[in-house]
C-alpha cells in the first residue's frame, strides 16, 4: 500500500468551490486515498430577519476544508486522514427590547457519491461525524447509521456512515437560538469532519470516485428537490414534482403530507368507515352521526344496517350480575376494553366473535379529503394509471427498443430506481441455475390481462429460490435462491454489459417478511423495512439487481387506493390505475414471515418453487446524469453515458 501512495502526485487544480454554505469533494486515489475538499463560507438565504427593530441572524462557515494526504501523513498501518469545518449560527437580538428567538434547521445534502464499499463486509470508508452547539455528538440522523470503524493503526473512528449515500440528510429541525443582547452575539457552532477511514485492506476500486456535499444551515426547512444540484436525473425528475398539483404528472412526493383526491367523511381528522363493507364513507347522509366503536369512527348505518345483520344489539345493564351485556348475554366492554359501568351502560353495542364493544355516539362527522398513508421516507415516487416515467437505459439507439425500455418508481435518497417496463425472456436471464422454469405460456397460457407488447410465449419464468433441499415447495431464503444469485446478478448484469453496469449502484435490499396480504402499502414498507424473515432467514441482502418490494407495487395505484389493504389490488378499479401492473404473475422481493416458502407476487402469491415472471429493479447511481427525453414510451429520459 505504502509504494502506491508513493507514487501518486497530488493535484493541487483539483480543489472545488461551491456554494450554499459549505461543499466538500472527496477524490480518491489508486489504493489508498488522497481528499481534497472546500468549505466555502458563504450564506444560504436570508442574513437578516426584520421584527420591531432589527434581529440580525446569520449563518457561516469559518474555512475551507483541505486535506492533502501523502506518504508522510497517510502511511500503511496507519491512521486515517481527517478536517474539520464550523457551520455557525449568529443572532443579535433588536436594541428595542433586547431579546430574540429563531429556529433554524440543519441539513446536509449529498448530491452526487459513486464512492462503493472495497470489503465484503461492506466496512465504512468515509464517515461524518457531527457535533452540535452543546458540544454533544449528534448520534442520529434519519437515513444515516451511526458507527464505529477501525483505522489501521487501531485508532477508531465514529460517525455516520456515508460511504455510499446520497440525497438529502436532516441533521436538526427547528433548532432553537435565543439572544437577549442588541451587543453581545449568542453563537451557536456545528462542527462537521469527515474522515477517510484508512483500512487495512486495497482500497483500490475507489480509485477516481467523488462524493459531492452540502452543509445547509436555514430558516425555512427545505426538501431534497428545492436544493439539489441540477443535471443529474434524480434532480431533474424530483424537480417534476408540482406541490399545489401532484397529480398532474403522477410524481408524489412522500413527506406524509398527501391528500387523497376523493371527499369522505372524516371526524378529528380520522376516516370515518362505512358499515359493513368498510370502505371510507363518501355519503354525506351517513356522515351526520358519527359513533366510535372497535378503535374505529363508523359511520350511521353501523345502527341500521349492523341490527338487521345481527351485528349490533341493543345494550342494557343486569342488576343481577353487575354487568352491562346485550340482549343475547353478551358482555360489554368500552373502548379500552374495560368492562362498561352502569352509567354508560345505553344504546349499542358491536359484535366481534364472542365480545361486544359499545358504539359511542361521538357527534357529527365532516365531509373532506382524506390524509393518506404514504410513506413518509420523502422519497418521490410515480402513481397513476400511466405517468410519464419511461428511461431508455442499456443503448443509445433513437428510438429506444422495447426491451430497452425502463419505468423510475421514484427516487430514493438522491437516487433514481428503475424497474424494465416490460419482462424479461430466457436470453436476458440465462436458462441455467435450478430456477429457470420455461415459458410463461407453457405453465399459464395465454392471458388477456396482459398489457405489454412481448410475444407471451418468450417471456420466461423463474422460481423464486426452487431450493428442495430445504423443503419440496421451496424456500424464501433471498441469499440462497439461484434467480438472484445467477439468472439476476450474473447472467442479467452481463447482459447489461459494462458501460451500463457502470451506472448501476450496489444496493441493501431489505428482506422484512409479512404474514398476509391485508397490509396497507404503508405496512408493507415499515414491514419490509423491520420485520424478520421466517425463523433465521437474513434481513438484507446487497447486490446489484432486485425486485420490486409490495410497497412499490402498492404505491405505483392511484392514491385513493392507498388505505386499501394489497389483498384488494386485484380490482380493476386499482389494476387499471396503476402503472406497475402488467397482468401476468411476477415476483416480488418479499417473503412470508409465517412461513419458509412462500413470496408475495403481483396479481398472485405462491410457494417459491412457483415459475412466475420477472421485471427487474436497480438503483442509478447519484452522479448518473439527464441527458434529455420527456419520459413518455415514445421520448423516454435518456442518460449521459460515461
Amino acid at each position: 500500500m505504502e509504494q502506491n501512495i508513493g507514487t501518486k502526485k497530488l493535484d493541487k487544480n483539483k480543489k472545488i468551490i461551491l456554494t450554499i454554505i459549505a461543499v466538500l469533494i472527496l477524490c480518491v486515489g489508486v489504493s489508498l486515498a488522497y481528499i481534497i475538499a472546500s468549505l466555502q463560507d458563504e450564506a444560504r438565504g436570508n442574513a437578516s430577519v426584520t421584527s420591531d427593530a432589527v434581529d440580525i441572524l446569520r449563518f457561516e462557515v469559518d474555512k475551507d476544508i483541505s486535506l492533502n494526504p501523502t506518504q508522510f501523513n497517510v502511511v500503511e498501518g496507519g491512521g486515517g486522514l481527517s478536517d474539520t469545518a464550523v457551520g455557525s449560527a449568529t443572532l443579535l437580538a433588536n436594541s428595542t427590547d433586547n431579546n430574540a428567538t429563531y429556529n433554524y434547521y440543519v441539513y446536509f445534502l449529498i448530491n452526487s457519491n459513486n464512492y462503493i464499499y472495497t470489503t465484503d463486509d461492506n466496512k465504512p470508508e468515509i464517515v461524518l461525524t457531527i457535533t452540535d452547539p452543546l458540544d454533544q455528538v449528534v448520534t442520529q440522523v434519519d437515513g444515516l447509521e451511526y458507527v464505529e470503524v477501525t483505522n489501521a493503526d487501531g485508532s477508531e473512528v465514529k460517525g455516520f456512515d456515508i460511504t455510499t449515500k446520497s440525497g438529502l440528510y436532516n441533521v436538526a429541525s427547528l433548532y432553537e437560538i435565543t439572544s437577549a443582547s442588541s451587543t453581545d452575539e449568542t453563537v451557536q457552532e456545528w462542527t462537521f469532519t469527515v474522515t477517510f477511514v484508512n483500512l487495512d485492506t486495497n482500497q483500490a476500486e475507489n480509485g477516481g470516485k467523488t462524493l459531492e456535499g452540502e452543509v445547509i444551515l436555514s430558516r425555512e426547512s427545505t426538501d431534497y428537490h428545492k436544493v439539489c444540484k441540477e443535471g443529474t436525473l434524480a434532480c431533474n425528475i424530483a424537480k417534476l414534482y408540482d406541490e399545489e398539483n401532484q397529480e398532474s404528472n403522477g410524481l408524489y412526493y412522500h413527506n406524509g403530507t398527501i391528500i387523497g383526491e376523493n371527499e369522505y367523511c372524516m371526524y378529528n381528522g380520522n376516516p370515518v368507515l362505512a358499515f359493513p363493507d368498510g370502505d371510507p364513507s363518501t355519503s354525506v347522509e351517513d356522515c351526520q352521526q358519527v359513533f366510535y366503536a372497535l378503535e374505529m369512527y363508523i359511520d350511521a348505518s353501523l345502527i341500521t344496517v349492523g341490527v338487521e345483520m345481527g351485528e349490533v344489539e341493543e345494550v342494557s345493564w343486569n342488576s343481577e350480575s353487575g354487568v352491562c351485556q346485550t340482549t343475547s348475554g353478551i358482555q360489554v366492554y368500552n373502548e379500552n376494553q374495560i368492562l362498561v359501568v352502569q352509567e354508560q351502560c345505553s344504546g349499542y353495542a358491536v359484535i366481534s366473535g364472542p365480545y361486544a364493544f359499545l358504539a359511542i355516539d361521538v357527534g357529527s362527522g365532516t365531509m373532506e379529503k382524506q390524509a393518506l398513508p404514504d410513506a413518509k421516507d420523502k422519497s418521490y415516487r410515480y402513481a397513476g394509471a400511466n405517468p410519464n416515467n419511461y428511461v431508455c437505459f442499456g443503448t443509445t439507439e433513437n428510438p429506444c427498443p422495447d426491451e430497452n425500455l425502463y419505468r423510475v418508481i421514484g427516487v430514493f435518497n438522491g437516487q433514481v430506481k428503475l424497474i424494465k417496463a416490460d419482462y424479461t425472456t430466457s436470453a436476458m436471464l440465462g436458462t441455467d441455475g435450478r430456477d429457470y422454469r420455461g415459458s410463461y405460456v407453457d405453465a399459464w397460457g395465454e392471458s388477456s390481462y396482459y398489457k405489454g407488447n412481448m410475444t407471451q410465449s418468450d417471456i420466461a419464468i423463474y422460481s423464486w429460490n426452487d431450493d428442495t433441499s430445504v423443503s419440496r415447495v421451496g424456500s424464501n431464503n433471498w441469499t440462497t435462491s439461484e434467480f438472484n444469485t445467477i439468472n439476476l446478478n450474473t447472467n442479467y448484469w452481463n447482459y447489461l454489459g459494462a458501460t451500463w453496469q457502470n451506472l448501476i449502484a450496489p444496493t441493501t435490499w431489505h428482506l422484512g417478511g409479512m404474514t398476509s396480504l391485508s397490509n396497507t402499502a404503508k405496512a408493507f414498507y415499515d414491514g419490509e423495512r423491520n420485520n424478520a424473515g421466517f425463523d433465521s432467514n437474513p434481513t438484507t441482502y446487497t447486490d446489484e439487481i432486485g425486485l420490486m418490494y409490495p410497497s412499490d407495487y402498492g404505491y405505483a395505484a392511484y392514491p385513493d387506493a392507498w388505505i386499501t389493504n394489497l389483498n384488494g389490488y386485484n380490482s380493476s378499479s386499482i389494476t387499471s390505475n396503476n402503472w406497475l401492473y402488467m397482468g401476468l404473475y411476477e415476483w416480488t422481493i418479499t417473503p412470508y414471515s409465517s412461513n419458509s416458502y412462500n413470496v408475495f407476487g403481483v396479481y398472485n402469491n405462491g410457494s417459491a418453487h412457483y415459475g412466475y415472471s420477472a421485471r427487474p429493479v436497480f438503483y442509478l447511481k447519484s452522479n448518473v446524469e439527464y441527458n434529455g427525453g420527456s419520459g413518455t414510451e415514445s421520448d423516454p429520459f435518456t442518460l449521459v453515458v460515461w
